[in-house]
């Protein structure tokens, strides 16, 4: 026999396995998914999570109506309570927001009282610089045979939500700041705000002093100098004690 026909002969005893559909489609499934997993890693997305201080806890400004009750039982305010009166006005000017209302008590036993009451409290407001259409008088019902004479005005307050503890901080192995990170911070800041208002926006500005632009003017046109001169007497000197 040629070497040709033991080739043929060869050929046609070997079976020929033929794979199946899912065998092969398996196959395919595997390889493709071999680039993906080589890609995965265990890092963590912390995109969307705020690390700052200002984006995790903001400072926010909400309205809060701060209120005073004054015992109505005379025809006078007390000492105590007229003080505290002084007090809630200058407060309204640093921080009130709109106007003051007084409520007076109606269908009460000291309903005299409180009118007289409420006279006093618009002199007092009078004399410390509030205007009169800042004053808004009405009268309220109540069930009370002695009822007091209630102040009422809007400020705006800072607000700081934070204080949670979800996660141990010690037990992450994670290289970012924990939850509560800040928190101290921004209450503290949002504590020593004078006026929560300018965290709103800008405060309008004052007008400008005539007398001390004209001044400087005059000066800058004659060519001299426009600066404030000190008298030297007014500069302090350290005494000199010997011990």
């Amino acid at each position: 026999m040629t070497l040709f026909g033991k080739l043929n002969a060869k050929m046609k005893t070997t079976p020929v396995r033929v794979r199946p559909t899912w065998f092969r489609g398996a196959v395919a499934v595997t390889l493709l998914a071999l680039p993906l997993a080589a890609c995965k890693s265990d890092r963590v997305v912390t995109g969307s999570v705020p690390t700052s201080v200002e984006e995790r806890y903001p400072i926010g400004v909400t309205p809060e109506r701060v209120k005073l009750d004054l015992n109505a039982t005379g025809s006078n305010l007390s000492l105590y309570d007229r003080e505290a009166v002084q007090e809630f006005v200058l407060g309204w000017r640093e921080r009130g927001t709109g106007g003051m209302a007084v409520f007076a008590p109606v269908d009460s036993r000291n309903a005299a009282d409180a009118a007289s009451v409420v006279d006093e409290v618009l002199l007092i407001a009078g004399d410390y610089g509030m205007p009169v259409d800042a004053i808004h008088v009405s009268n309220y019902r109540t069930t009370l045979s002695i009822a007091p004479v209630r102040l009422a005005y809007d400020r705006m307050v800072t607000t700081v939500n934070c204080g949670a503890w979800p996660t141990n901080a010690a037990g992450s192995w994670r290289n970012l700041p924990y939850e509560n990170f800040g928190c101290a911070y921004q209450k503290n800041m949002a504590a020593v705000i004078a006026d929560p208002r300018d965290l709103e926006g800008p405060r309008s500005t004052q007008p400008r002093d005539a007398q001390r632009r004209d001044t400087v003017f005059d000066k800058y046109r004659k060519g001299e100098d426009p600066s404030t001169v000190y008298n030297d007497n007014e500069a302090g000197e350290v005494s000199e004690v010997e011990n």
